[in-house]
């Protein structure tokens, strides 16, 4: 991965956008080619996307997705674009990036796990991990994430890190609540960064 000096919305990145980070639980790295496979498989469980962006898209669309990663998010340094691994395995996908919209504060925090770990934690991890890199090393003063309402354990989850919900929407029939974290709130409980390689 080449390394970049650049601005993204007002935010310095020197580096690679999507560094190895680590915890006592999991590690977030970039995704290679060999992941290909287990991308897709995750994106076409339709209990994983059933909250996610437009819920579940063709197996063409989320092969073309995980291509545009290597092609447009990796060689840019857009954005932050991680394969979730526990245990030697991969669990889950991750991302930090811009928002879209230029009323809410800060970037974007994304996350989907593999079905068959969810329950154990990583959900958590993963969030508090990516939210503490948002803040201690690009310096985000504010993370968000989009959230259906009725995805109640993901809503339950940020909370219990200290985001608040700050706005809920309709869109198409679907309400979905906004939540920030302030670098000024600091999460809780504080999650260590244990490791991360550029």
């Amino acid at each position: 991965m080449s390394a970049m000096s650049g601005r993204l919305a007002g935010v310095s990145i020197t580096g690679s956008s999507s560094p190895v980070l680590r915890d006592g639980l999991i590690e977030l790295r970039p995704y290679t080619r060999a992941d290909e496979e287990f991308f897709v498989a995750l994106f076409q469980d339709p209990e994983v996307v059933r909250y996610v962006g437009d819920g579940l898209e063709t197996e063409a669309a989320d092969r073309e997705l995980f291509h545009r990663v290597f092609t447009r998010v990796y060689p840019t340094n857009k954005f932050a674009v991680w394969a979730v691994v526990a245990g030697g395995l991969l669990i889950g996908h991750a991302e930090l990036k811009p928002s879209p919209r230029d009323d809410i504060e800060g970037w974007e925090l994304v996350y989907a796990i593999q079905r068959s770990h969810w329950r154990r934690g990583y959900g958590r991890a993963v969030a508090a991990l990516v939210t503490r890199y948002g803040f201690d090393t690009l310096r985000l003063r504010a993370v968000f994430a989009t959230v259906d309402t009725e995805n109640t354990p993901s809503l339950a989850l940020l909370e219990s890190l200290g985001f608040v919900r700050i706005e809920e929407t309709v869109d198409g029939g679907r309400r979905t609540g906004i939540l920030v974290a302030h670098a000024s709130d600091r999460l809780r409980p504080r999650a260590p960064m244990l490791e991360q390689e550029t």
